[in-house]
């Protein structure tokens, strides 16, 4: 006699279907819970339960569940480019990559393996990589990514970033930086996820849901001077600091429990475990509401309207990954020069 697959059954498969598509086979889970020394003695700002670097300018936190979460947005980042490390094309002999705001140092590590020939350099402003199975060809600096680089002129090949957001006050000179540092014809590539909440159906065109806490939102993210959104403005900001070949593509990725065909099913799995209530609200709005005068209390006041809105059966939400591509001239124009 047949029977209906239980959920922790279901919950399993779901798990091989994600491993599948992102190329993780379990190997590479992470000693996310293996805390580096200078973590332990790390002063820091403690805002809603999470804890936030002591220069209250990083808005994103550096605590456990904040870690394990960086390993799921990796994989669900690796299936919105089909199992790919990245959506720039890469020459095999390439020498130099630079990964800016490496986080847990999984893409570095991952992409070590592809490219053994390549120098591999993670900076963050955290030492929360992983301290085990980190090759030879990888290493890791803690500094701030807006800081002037210790890199000489046009020395590298690929700069990489990923979900910086929140931890970048100028982006413009971050970008001009990145030019500099990069050699002629060198590569740069960016991913964001989109601060906009909409329907897969269209109901509202391109309206935001939750307008109300994105509104909020944004205000603070104003009156502190802090761009989560940045992915609209980069085109322009590249341009200015005279890239050349700038792409933008945009990925799905659906919350909720809409979605109908594998791929999306896959995104949405990884979507859920990490837009939960406590990972994205508490952890990315704990420092900026509480910089603003917020309690925990009015805070906590507007989540479940929140949540209502994003959860509600007739609509299906989705945000987007945003990834932008770019190139450094072969023969960049001299500043001030035509």
């Amino acid at each position: 006699m047949s029977r209906s697959p239980g959920k922790d059954e279901m919950e399993a498969k779901e798990q091989q279907e994600v491993e599948h598509a992102t190329g993780d086979s379990g190997e590479s889970n992470t000693d996310t819970d293996a805390v580096d020394p200078r973590l332990e003695n790390m002063p820091f700002i403690e805002a809603f339960g999470h804890h936030y670097h002591i220069s209250g300018k990083i808005f994103l936190p550096f605590d456990e569940p904040e870690r394990k979460r960086l390993e799921v947005q990796h994989k669900l980042y690796r299936h919105c480019l089909d199992g790919a490390l990245t959506n720039t094309r890469l020459p095999l002999d390439i020498a130099q990559i630079v990964d800016l705001g490496t986080g847990t140092g999984v893409w570095a590590i991952e992409m070590a393996a592809r490219y053994p020939q390549a120098q591999i350099t993670g900076i963050d402003v955290y030492p929360i990589q992983r301290r085990t199975g980190v090759p030879p060809n990888v290493k890791f600096e803690i500094d701030d990514v807006e800081n002037p680089w210790k890199f000489p002129d046009n020395s590298i090949d690929f700069v990489h970033a990923r979900s910086i957001a929140g931890g970048v006050r100028d982006w413009p000179a971050l970008l001009r930086q990145v030019h500099q540092k990069l050699k002629p014809g060198g590569l740069f590539e960016m991913t964001e996820i989109a601060l906009n909440i909409l329907d897969f159906d269209g109901k509202f065109a391109e309206a935001d849901l939750c307008p109300e806490f994105l509104q909020i939102f944004r205000e603070l993210c104003d009156k502190v001077g802090m761009d989560f959104n940045p992915s609209p403005h980069v085109p322009d900001w590249l341009l200015d600091a005279n890239f050349e070949k700038i792409v933008q593509r945009s990925e799905i990725l659906p919350a909720g429990s809409w979605a109908q065909d594998e791929k999306m099913k896959t995104r949405q799995s990884l979507m859920n475990q990490i837009t939960t209530e406590h990972y994205v609200l508490v952890n990315h709005c704990g420092l900026l509401f509480k910089s603003c005068g917020w309690t925990k209390e009015q805070f906590d006041a507007i989540v479940p309207t929140f949540w209502q809105d994003v959860q509600a059966a007739n609509i299906r939400p989705y945000i987007t990954a945003v990834f932008t591509t770019a190139r450094k001239p072969l023969n960049p124009r001299r500043e001030g020069n035509a």
